[in-house]
């Protein structure tokens, strides 16, 4: 029996965490960034800045020429996977005057990419206009601020263009509201719900929007855009690519900005340096984790999702298959920690690292989630 069908026979009972494991790692391991368009691979839509979702631009370009583009779409897909981009190409196609739109070259192109068009517009979380706080939703404020802007039309292009990123960060009441907009549009206004999971967006909400999936970008073309176009060498991006999830945006990311692989690092040997010290100094993790949570929320989700991705690739090679491990520069210590734990022991901790991070989106207790996940880790 080959290894890898050793590994898929083996792999049965492990099956749905394994895939939950890695979805919560490609859509929590970011960097962080809004409305930054990357530039373009190849593509046969070649005015639009979005990259190998041709099954995207095909569609939406046939909907143009036939004048049947939808009032509102969701844009759904990881983050840095490219939802920025193509709602700001959408914005763009929409509002140009040029004869195979969008073509870039226009005033409303030029003028949308550089962020000044008056027609386009963001709703997003903010601080709290009276304490200052970040909020940690879209707030039902900025849902009546955008129905009254809605209701003027647009100034100086074709079509007036609303952002919401992240849509699944609604608040109840403003997605409710929201729904108004949806129901009796305006003429002349497209929304554009971009989110990592749209099954968070209420069924009502849903089910009068067009919806728009990114696929992910295959390893090869990641790792060549990174060194044809950026110069990146080919064994890092090699590596980028694969930590990537298919997601060109977080690789460009993590290539540009040293910080992004020194994060990862010392997450990661912070991990295993909580593997091998006793619950004193466990509990003082946890009491800087919660910390760090206070002052920002996804930092930490990310550093446990970091975690998560971790013990997803000790689980595949205990199960003898490094190939599909993540994390290909820490092969070595993946390999020696997996001969220390059972599959069912890495399965345990991925499945309370999944139940920590739900819980602290569900604004439990920070210290006592915390607190659990460093009762629940390994020794050794």
């Amino acid at each position: 029996m080959t290894t890898s069908s050793r590994f898929y026979r083996d792999m049965t009972a492990w099956l749905p965490l394994f895939l939950e494991c890695t979805r919560i790692f490609v859509a929590m391991t970011t960097a962080r960034g809004k409305l930054r368009p990357h530039r373009a691979l190849t593509s046969n839509m070649p005015n639009w800045s979005i990259i190998g979702q041709e099954h995207i631009t095909s569609a939406l370009g046939r909907s143009m020429a036939r004048g049947e583009m939808a009032h509102a779409f969701i844009i759904a897909g990881p983050p840095q996977s490219g939802k920025s981009t193509l709602a700001l190409d959408i914005a763009r196609a929409l509002n140009c005057t040029g004869e195979d739109p969008p073509c870039g070259q226009c005033r409303s192109c030029q003028r949308i990419a550089r962020g000044l068009h008056t027609d386009v517009e963001v709703a997003t979380m903010t601080p709290h206009p009276e304490t200052g706080r970040m909020r940690t939703v879209i707030a039902i404020d900025q849902v009546r601020a955008l129905e009254q802007r809605a209701a003027l039309g647009p100034y100086e292009g074709r079509m007036l263009v609303f952002i919401l990123d992240p849509a699944e960060k609604l608040h109840d009441e403003a997605a409710n509201a929201l729904l108004k907009t949806l129901e009796e549009p305006p003429p002349r206004v497209t929304l554009l719900l971009l989110t990592g999971s749209d099954q968070d967006l209420l069924p009502t909400v849903r089910s009068r929007c067009q919806r728009l999936e990114l696929r992910p970008l295959s390893q090869e073309a990641i790792a060549r855009q990174l060194r044809e176009e950026h110069s990146v060498a080919p064994e890092d991006a090699t590596l980028l690519a694969r930590l990537s999830g298919g997601r060109l945006g977080w690789a460009l990311a993590a290539a540009r900005d040293p910080k992004v692989l020194e994060a990862r690092q010392g997450g990661l040997e912070e991990l295993l340096e909580l593997l091998d010290q006793g619950l004193e100094r466990r509990f003082q993790v946890a009491q800087e984790l919660a910390g760090r949570f206070a002052r920002d929320r996804a930092i930490v989700l990310e550093t446990l999702a970091l975690w998560l991705g971790w013990w997803r690739d000790v689980l595949v090679v205990r199960q003898g298959a490094p190939q599909l491990a993540a994390n290909t520069d820490w092969l070595a210590s993946l390999e020696e920690r997996a001969g220390r734990y059972t599959p069912q022991q890495a399965c345990t901790v991925a499945q309370e690292l999944l139940a920590t991070m739900e819980r602290l989106e569900a604004n439990v207790n920070t210290r006592l989630a915390l607190d659990a996940l460093m009762l629940a880790l390994p020794r050794g």
